[in-house]
């Protein structure tokens, strides 16, 4: 049954392609961005679009007017003088005053300590549970979405696939796309009001990764793991220096203890498979759909 729906982050890496999964699936979707560049875009697409700012809630009412459920994230960051947490209070509020209650959540990253006063994650989750909100939060494992960085494209001019973790190090991948595609069959029951991790359907290391893209690309390709300051100087041009350290400061971390990290980078793919109804991207396929920006 198609709904209407609010998405906010879409043009982020990690809501875009989700954000057009919904709308490839039937649904009304509403595109709040505060870029009118990128309005445009989401209107050729078929979404209704509201321009503005995630500080200003009276905007926020405004976008959730007539709305039956949010597809929301609350993106990383840049300007050190924003409020994250704010941003995602302020989306709850204004959904709860146009009679919104359902919730579909990409956390876009784990929730470290559900407790705490100061995590904007935590914060978030907190509030969807003491409002009363059915919600279903979506933790990416990694995206495959991450290996159009410059650190991974710029590698394949010299047949290397450059990335920060260890050889050996097992990720589940997941699609950007696939956190719609949940979103979509979740939508249509009742929201079980946790938090599951999301990631692809296998649990791939460093060379089985390069193996499997260089088959799609046809060409040889090794892989080689790439030093955290290097990637952090590289991730901190186009996502901030806060962020950027964040990020490499955890991939500092995998690289210094892999066996400690590992764990939660592995999911039971046949589970979210079953319970949603879908079958999760592979990243053959991923790299197949996305092989032009590996050229």
């Amino acid at each position: 049954m198609p709904l209407n729906i609010l998405a906010y982050g879409v043009n982020g890496a990690q809501m875009n392609a989700g954000t057009q999964a919904l709308i490839d699936a039937g649904h009304n979707v509403r595109a709040f961005t505060r870029s009118p560049d990128s309005a445009e875009h989401w209107k050729t697409l078929g979404a209704d679009i509201v321009t503005g700012d995630m500080a200003d809630v009276d905007v926020l009412r405004r976008a959730s007017e007539g709305q039956d459920a949010l597809f929301l994230h609350v993106p990383l960051i840049i300007d050190p003088n924003d409020d994250r947490s704010a941003y995602g209070l302020n989306a709850l509020k204004a959904a709860k005053e146009a009679g919104i209650n359902r919730v579909i959540w990409n956390t876009g990253g784990p929730i470290m300590d559900p407790s705490s006063k100061t995590d904007a994650s935590a914060i978030l989750l907190r509030t969807l549970q003491d409002e009363g909100f059915s919600f279903l939060g979506l933790t990416p494992i990694t995206y495959m979405e991450n290996l159009l960085g410059s650190w991974t494209i710029d590698g394949l001019t010299q047949d290397k696939l450059f990335y920060p973790t260890p050889a050996q190090f097992k990720m589940q991948w997941g699609a950007a796309a696939d956190f719609g595609r949940v979103a979509d069959k979740a939508l249509q029951g009742e929201l079980p009001n946790e938090v599951i991790a999301v990631g692809g359907p296998a649990a791939l290391d460093g060379d089985e990764l390069a193996n499997i893209i260089a088959q799609v690309l046809g060409r040889n390709l090794s892989f080689e793991t790439m030093e955290v300051g290097e990637f952090q100087r590289q991730l901190s041009e186009v996502a901030g220096p806060q962020v950027g350290g964040m990020i490499a400061g955890m991939y500092g971390g995998i690289q210094a203890n892999p066996e400690q990290f590992e764990p939660s980078f592995i999911i039971d793919a046949d589970a979210i498979e079953s319970r949603f109804d879908i079958k999760l991207t592979t990243l053959a396929d991923w790299v197949s759909k996305h092989k032009i920006l590996f050229a």
